[in-house]
């Protein structure tokens, strides 16, 4: 099998092949007729008018074959294309193109071959006309001739065929043109009547197509027009044109619309060929052109407008009535007038006047400018002028126009509002510096919070905006609410104090005066509410009572409670681990056992006067103010380690950020203390490993202390901080179960908190936070 062979022009060939609109096109008497004929010339049983398509041959016409394509790249004919004369294979088995071929080695066993190419007008090679033996053979001169001339009639059935078609889609163009065409274009005669028309005629006259075809045109047509129309169709029957003749014709709602007409007539048939357009609305256009000429004056005048021009060549100035009258003058030849114009321009405005007229000349842009003119009796007017540069065809700025317009009364009206303004910016910033703001619809929906509002309750303002504040942040009883309502809804300004809702949870005081707007009937149809905080004025308020109530009576129970410590409890505890030492000491050959009770009573004893001092301790947490010092944590928590901490079995880490910080050295002191302590007495590996750790938060220090002990399990989290509780036995572990009691104390105290993140032979982690 050959490689597939393509002209040279193939892609302008294949084009062409598809211009002709030939392809997959039903069989045709023409076309099997000639190749008939060509079978008969030449004496083969197969003849085909074969077309050569991108990837395959078609045939347009067959005879002896049943197919209707086949591979491109099988067929005889893609060579046949390659040349201009007949291209003809006497035996295809010996022949090295094709003896492989499987038309050739199979059905339909080729043998002879001979195509003469379909050449266009063009040079263009559309296919063959071949005929095909399956017998090895050869065609005469006589032969080849023959084909030739038939395939030159292929190729002008081809060309009829497309120039048909052409024609015909000419003429549904023209017929889509011409219906689709928003022009009503007719065929109408001498005679006087409509011959055909297209639908826009129907659309606007409003007759159906039967009711206007056949009819007399001059049926329609306004009497009062009659004549000239008449004149119109006298002039169009001696072959002249007629171009843009207007006249007035009758819809079928007995309205009258003028048509603006274009019509060529036709000899030898008579015809007159038109196209009309509707102009009714151009010719209203041009009538309210007119009026609104007329009106444009008299608005100038009402609206203090005049209008100007400027020759930069000739330097001549004209002017509007309405500019002579803004300006008070009398007309004046151009050259006074320029100088008596600029004669009344304030002198502050004229440079400035003067480089906007240059910026307009280098640059050509429009331009709109202020200024101010000032009459002998020093009265002063304000102008506003907007103008607009036009050049020639250089491109050279030669001329100046535009308008001017006295807005005196604008501009100082303009000045007090802007003064007000002011004023009224100048109140408002001094509200939102100091007060919470808002502003609420006769509804109650929020249409403006101020950054002090969205501050305090915690809300964003898109979360405010379009909602009813008293759902949101409005936290007091309904009767409240309704006596607020109440007030305000009657037109009358309320004061008073209200307790809010913040979206943390949070709750604030505010001492607010809430202003309704009144319209002109005398209904409010805005509030603003204007408020203080008084949060911490109300908390103060309710804390100092409180502690007013409490200090004396918690005052009393500690200084009792510390004074049955001292002395009710301590002097037994001694009196008892003395005596203890005293038998001892007395005895020194008791048994063993004996020694080892004592030992035990007065571990007891020790333990039992180490838990009074910790409740001494516990009590006095908050009691005293203790000053301030600069604390270097990290070495702090050294000092600690090395007092606490056995040198063997133990790994302390320490973070490298523990900062220098501003606090109570005492109590920073006690609740490390207290922690590492812990960490090393439960510890129950055989090396301990406490890992003390820093984290800065915006508001506080945050500590960890984590060893890898025995852990706490989850439901005693809550419960080694309660004083004298304890998890092991105390048989077990000496311990008051005081010390974690202290600790939590003292951070709550401080304002920060503390937890546990453990889990039951996983080590423990304690949490806590100091305020910065």
């Amino acid at each position: 099998m050959k490689i597939n062979l393509k002209p040279e022009n193939e892609i302008e060939r294949l084009q062409v092949l598809k211009d002709y609109a030939i392809l997959d096109s039903l069989s045709e008497q023409e076309y099997d007729s000639i190749a008939q004929l060509a079978s008969f010339i030449c004496g083969t049983p197969i003849a085909l008018v074969n077309l050569i398509d991108e990837d395959r041959q078609w045939f347009k016409s067959k005879v002896g074959i049943n197919v209707s394509e086949t591979s491109r790249e099988l067929s005889f004919c893609q060579y046949t294309i390659l040349g201009d004369d007949v291209f003809e294979v006497q035996n295809a088995t010996e022949n090295k193109l094709f003896s492989e071929n499987p038309l050739v080695t199979g059905s339909p066993n080729i043998r002879f071959y001979a195509g003469a190419p379909l050449r266009t007008r063009n040079g263009f090679n559309m296919g063959s006309l071949c005929v095909i033996d399956t017998e090895p053979r050869a065609l005469n001169v006589e032969q080849k001739n023959a084909l030739k001339l038939l395939a030159d009639q292929v190729v002008a059935l081809l060309d009829s065929r497309k120039k048909h078609l052409d024609f015909l889609e000419s003429q549904k163009e023209i017929q889509n043109f011409i219906e689709l065409s928003k022009d009503l274009v007719c065929i109408a005669n001498v005679n006087g009547l409509f011959y055909k028309v297209n639908p826009a005629f129907t659309k606007v006259l409003g007759y159906s197509k039967e009711e206007l075809e056949g009819t007399p045109f001059i049926d329609l047509v306004h009497p009062d027009d009659l004549a000239q129309t008449y004149k119109e169709v006298e002039k169009l029957s001696k072959g002249e044109l007629t171009i843009s003749f207007e006249n007035r014709y009758r819809c079928k709602s007995g309205d009258y619309i003028i048509l603006s007409w274009n019509t060529s007539p036709e000899p030898n048939t008579g015809n007159l060929y038109c196209i009309a357009r509707n102009v009714t609305k151009e010719k209203e256009a041009e009538q309210h052109l007119i009026d609104g000429n007329n009106l444009l004056e008299e608005s100038q005048h009402i609206a203090k407008i005049g209008s100007w021009k400027f020759n930069l060549v000739t330097n001549d100035l004209v002017w509007s009535e309405g500019h002579y009258r803004i300006f008070e003058l009398d007309q004046l030849p151009s050259d006074q007038l320029y100088k008596e114009y600029r004669s009344r321009i304030h002198t502050d405005d004229l440079v400035k006047l003067d480089q906007v007229s240059e910026d307009v000349i280098q640059t050509g842009k429009d331009f709109k400018i202020k200024y101010r003119i000032v009459f002998p009796d020093q009265r002063v007017k304000h102008i506003l002028e907007i103008g607009q540069p036009f050049k020639n065809e250089k491109g050279e700025v030669i001329e100046l126009k535009g308008i001017i317009q006295d807005v005196t009364e604008i501009t100082l009206a303009e000045q007090k509002i802007i003064q007000k303004s002011k004023e009224i910016r100048d109140i408002r910033s001094a509200l939102d510096e100091s007060a919470i703001v808002s502003i609420s619809d006769q509804q109650g929906l929020l249409t403006y919070v101020n950054d002090n509002f969205c501050s305090i309750s915690k809300y964003t303002k898109d979360e405010l905006i379009g909602k009813d504040q008293r759902t949101i942040t409005g936290h007091f009883p309904k009767a409240f609410a309704k006596q607020i309502l109440k007030t305000i809804v009657n037109g009358n300004v309320w004061k008073g104090e209200m307790r809010n809702l913040a979206k943390d949870g949070s709750y604030y005081w505010e001492k607010a005066t809430i202003v309704p707007f009144l319209d002109e009937k005398n209904k409010p149809y805005q509030y603003i509410s204007i408020s203080t905080d008084i949060t911490d004025q109300k908390n103060a308020e309710a804390n100092l009572q409180s502690a007013l109530l409490n200090l004396g009576k918690k005052n009393n129970e500690l200084d009792q409670f510390a004074y049955v410590v001292s002395h009710d409890l301590k002097a037994p505890l001694r009196a008892i681990n003395n005596l203890s030492e005293w038998i001892v000491e007395d005895m020194p050959d008791m048994p063993e056992a004996v020694s080892a009770n004592f030992d035990l009573l007065r571990g007891r004893v020790l333990r039992m006067e180490n838990l009074i001092n910790g409740v001494l301790e516990y009590s006095r947490i908050g009691r005293t103010e203790i000053e301030k010092e600069k604390i270097d944590l990290k070495l702090m928590l050294n000092q600690i380690i090395d007092s606490i901490v056995p040198k063997q079995g133990f790994e302390i880490t320490i973070g490298e950020n523990f900062p220098v910080i501003e606090s109570e050295r005492i109590l920073l002191q006690q609740v490390f203390s207290n922690l590492i302590s812990n960490a090393v007495k439960y510890s129950d590996k055989p090396v301990g490993k406490i890992d003390c750790q820093y984290k800065a938060l915006p508001s506080f220090h945050q500590f960890s202390i984590k060893d890898n002990g025995p852990g706490i399990a989850i439901e005693y989290h809550k419960k080694v901080f309660k004083v004298f509780q304890t998890i092991e036995a105390r048989d077990v572990k000496e311990s008051t179960g005081i010390g974690l009691s202290i600790v939590k104390k003292i951070i709550e105290e401080k304002g920060g908190s503390i937890h546990i993140e453990s889990e039951e032979n996983k080590g423990c982690s304690f949490i806590f936070t100091f305020p910065k």
